[in-house]
């Protein structure tokens, strides 16, 4: 009653539209379910409709952001709601053909999802693996079986109640996972982790980039460090500046009234996502520094290298731009999964299609054998 209670308040109303929507789903996918007393299809949908909406609202009111890119928001709901609603048809699908073909668009919609996180191989590998080789595999083997007559094996549904009541329960506890550990479920840090950036701060770093564009089209080394000191004058605003940085006379201080970023952060740094901040904010200090020292190491040179000096600056800029929160994922990053993947677990990934090709020949030898006649 307690639990209850609370979920009823104001302040809880997302736990509330949480326990909803899981409840609602639950009663929508065992109306939908294949049963011998026949399914109710209309009352399921409407529940399953019910509990789309109710998420939906709950993902509007939690997470709505005006200033998002209308682009991207309109792709996420659109592959979302896809995977959902072909998530739904795949359970509820008598017919275990059609039943493939829901799947591969949920893979897909999935896959959509991958993609607009920045991860393109991930999405790859699962387009191939699942949507590819397991449901090309899956239909073969219905193909491929033989079976005698008609069956109503698929009219019925083993624990209908139970599978749908744990399934959304455990969906549930997901979703309130994620929201408690989300900058809109924790009231403590929620405004400086939805905005560690002040708009000086933001002034200030695209400042940088523009300077740091600029350092790295210069074509002699004097040009290249004045701009770059300008770049990184203005980073050491942001993160503060590391001891020892001598590249910078009179600015090795912070300006009066200016708090860095980790200092605005440090009262709640027992966060670990506020910890996160810091870190980043640490690492971009210290390779403000490692830019100052390797544009003063080419000075002592008798001909200075400018490609070196052009590969600090893009590096630095590269990771000015991850820490305002509008760079990408490098590529590189790419390149150490697929590395890893056909290296160090090139026999997991072999074993795995192994795996998949015997349970195959099983598969149809089993279903062969139920038109043998003695």
């Amino acid at each position: 009653m307690t639990l209850l209670a609370d979920i009823a308040t104001d302040g809880n109303l997302a736990l509330g539209q949480i326990v909803a929507a899981a409840v609602l789903g639950a009663i929508g996918v065992y109306l939908l379910l294949p049963q011998p007393r026949g399914r109710h299809v209309p009352l399921g949908i409407f529940f399953s409709l019910s509990a789309l909406v109710t998420f939906g609202v709950f993902l509007f009111q939690t997470y709505a952001d005006p200033t998002a890119d209308v682009v991207g928001r309109v792709l996420f709901w659109g592959f979302a709601a896809g995977a959902l609603g072909f998530g739904t048809v795949l359970v509820a699908q008598k017919n275990p053909a059609r039943g493939a073909i829901a799947f591969a668009f949920v893979i897909l919609s999935c896959c959509g999802l991958f993609l607009l996180m920045a991860a393109p191989f991930l999405m790859a590998a699962t387009i191939i693996i699942y949507a590819g080789a397991i449901i090309v595999t899956f239909l073969f083997v219905l193909m491929l079986s033989d079976s005698n007559g008609p069956s109503d094996e698929n009219d019925r549904s083993r624990e209908p109640l139970l599978g749908s009541l744990g399934g959304f329960a455990f969906a549930g506890l997901v979703l309130f996972a994620l929201y408690a550990s989300s900058p809109a479920g924790d009231g403590s840090a929620n405004e400086l982790l939805q905005e560690p950036l002040t708009p000086g701060d933001r002034q200030d770093l695209t400042a940088a980039i523009q300077s740091l564009e600029a350092a790295e089209k210069a074509d002699n080394l004097k040009d290249m460090e004045e701009r770059a000191r300008a770049a990184r004058g203005h980073v050491g605003t942001v993160v503060g500046f590391a001891p020892g940085d001598s590249a910078h006379p009179g600015l090795a201080e912070q300006p009066a009234g200016r708090p860095t970023v980790a200092n605005r952060l440090q009262p709640m740094a027992t966060d670990p996502r506020v910890a996160t901040i810091i870190e980043r904010s640490e690492k971009l200090r210290s390779k403000n520094k490692d830019l100052g020292d390797t544009l003063e190491n080419l000075r002592f040179e008798a001909k200075p290298d400018l490609e070196k000096g052009r590969k600090a600056v893009r590096a630095m800029r590269d990771e000015v731009v991850l820490f305002t929160g509008h760079g990408h994922l490098p590529a590189r990053n790419v390149t150490a999964i697929g590395t890893a993947l056909y290296s160090e677990y090139l026999i997991a990934v072999e074993l795995a299609g192994t795996l998949l090709l015997v349970a195959t020949i099983g598969a149809v030898a089993i279903a062969g054998r139920k038109g043998v006649q003695a």
